[in-house]
C-alpha cells in the first residue's frame, strides 16, 4: 500500500511539473509610437512613447511643474530631420535631436538637445542644448487619454506646429521650412528687382505664387508672359486658366482654357482635355 501511494504521488508530481508555463501578453503601459511627415522637400520623423492618464492628475501631478520632463515615457523623444527646419527662430540642420520640456502652469520651456544617447532625461546636460524657448499651454475641452505628439496646421508654404497633447493640455511648438524664404528671396531678386526675362522662371514663379496662395494677379501676369514667349507649352495656358478661375475671371479664363485644350489634343492628353472642356462649359453657363 505504501509503495502504491508513493507511485501515485510521483505520478502527480510529474504531471504537475510537466505543465507548460503560461505567459499572458500584457499591454505596454506606454506604447511606442513613430510618425513621419513630409514638409516641402524634407521629412520630419518623431519617435516617442505614449503614457496613459489612467485617472491620474498629469501636469502638476504625475508630471511635476517646473521640472525637466522627457516629454513622453521610456526612452527619450527624438526628432529626425532629413533637411533643415526652423523651430521657433532657430534653424536646425538635418540630423537627429532630442526633445525635452519643462512644463509650467502658465509657460512651458521647450528644449532641443543634441545628446541622442540618453534614456529619458537621465544624464541630461544643458550644455548640449541646441535651442531653448518658451510657449504658453492652452486648455482643451477635449480630454486626451494618451500622450500624443502630432504635426498639424501645416500651411501651403510649410509652416505649422509640433503639437503636444495630454489630459486637457495642448502645447504648440512653431516650426517652418526655410524653403519658402529662399524661394521668395530668389523670385524677388531675379524677377522683381533685376526684372530678368526668363520664360521658365516666369512660369515657376507664377506656379509657386499659385501653390502658396500669394498674389494671383502677379502670378497671372508672369505666366501670361511665359505663354507669350512659348505658345506651344501646354503648362502655361493650363496654369493661367486655373489662376483666372480662382480670381473668378471666368470670361477671361475661357479662351485661355481653349488654348490649353488645343495643345492638349495635339499631345493626346485625353484626361486633361476632358476636364478642361467641362470647366469651359461650366464657365460659359455662369
Amino acid at each position: 500500500m505504501k509503495q502504491l501511494l508513493t507511485i501515485i504521488l510521483m505520478g502527480f508530481s510529474t504531471l504537475l511539473f510537466s505543465q507548460e508555463k503560461v505567459s499572458f501578453l500584457i499591454p505596454p503601459p506606454s506604447p511606442e509610437a513613430s510618425f513621419t511627415q513630409q514638409l516641402v522637400n524634407g521629412e520630419i520623423t518623431v519617435t516617442y512613447s505614449r503614457p496613459l492618464a489612467r485617472g491620474r492628475k498629469i501636469f502638476g501631478g504625475l508630471v511635476p511643474f517646473d521640472s525637466l520632463w522627457r516629454t513622453g515615457a521610456s526612452g527619450a523623444t527624438t526628432i529626425l530631420l532629413s533637411d533643415e527646419i526652423i523651430v521657433d527662430n532657430k534653424t536646425l540642420q538635418a540630423g537627429k535631436y532630442v526633445l525635452f520640456t519643462i512644463p509650467g502652469e502658465k509657460e512651458w520651456a521647450i528644449i532641443i538637445n543634441a545628446d541622442t544617447t540618453l534614456h529619458g532625461a537621465f544624464g541630461y546636460d544643458s550644455k548640449k542644448d541646441i535651442h531653448r524657448f518658451n510657449v504658453q499651454p492652452v486648455r482643451s475641452e477635449h480630454f486626451q487619454e494618451a500622450f500624443t505628439i502630432d504635426l498639424n496646421e501645416i500651411t501651403k508654404s510649410g509652416d505649422g506646429f509640433l503639437t503636444l497633447t495630454w489630459e486637457n493640455t495642448v502645447v504648440k511648438i512653431p516650426f517652418k521650412s526655410p524653403v519658402d524664404e529662399k524661394v521668395m528671396a530668389e523670385i524677388n531678386s531675379r524677377l522683381i528687382n533685376t526684372k530678368e526675362q526668363n520664360t521658365e522662371l516666369f512660369y515657376q514663379a507664377a506656379n509657386y505664387y499659385y501653390a502658396t496662395g500669394r498674389d494671383l494677379k502677379q502670378a497671372a501676369t508672369w505666366v501670361a508672359e511665359a505663354e507669350k514667349n512659348d505658345k506651344d507649352n501646354f503648362n502655361y495656358p493650363n496654369l493661367l486658366q486655373k489662376i483666372l478661375a480662382d480670381l473668378k475671371e471666368y470670361k477671361a479664363a475661357i479662351p485661355v482654357a481653349k488654348r490649353a485644350i488645343a495643345l492638349g489634343e495635339k499631345k493626346n492628353m485625353t484626361n486633361a482635355v476632358t476636364a478642361l472642356k467641362k470647366r469651359v462649359v461650366e464657365w460659359e453657363n455662369k
